[in-house]
């Protein structure tokens, strides 16, 4: 049984990579497909997927190039969980 909290993430908060020394801001959240339905064999399931905009600086930007990067929410909480991310919340 998973007791971790699930974090939430805000617009504004502050994400720090510890493997790059990377900082970034998230931007805006969206759902990427807009809704659509999934039919299973008991009943229509509603899917989406949540992501997030986050505006990267650091040291390490040159070598992506774009400042603004997408990702999945289950994406950053993948990150956060394994130690790659720290999440700061906007004050």
């Amino acid at each position: 049984m998973n007791t971790k909290k699930r974090p939430k993430f805000d617009i504004g908060d502050i994400i720090f990579d510890v493997i790059n020394k990377d900082v970034g801001v998230l931007l805006r959240n969206y759902y990427l497909f807009d809704g659509f339905y999934d039919v299973d064999e008991t009943e229509d399931v509603f899917h989406d997927i949540l992501v997030w905009d986050i505006y990267w600086t650091g040291p390490n930007m040159w070598i992506i190039g774009e400042p603004v990067q997408t990702y999945t929410e289950e994406g950053l909480e993948i990150l956060l969980n394994s130690g790659v991310l720290e999440h700061y919340k906007n004050i």
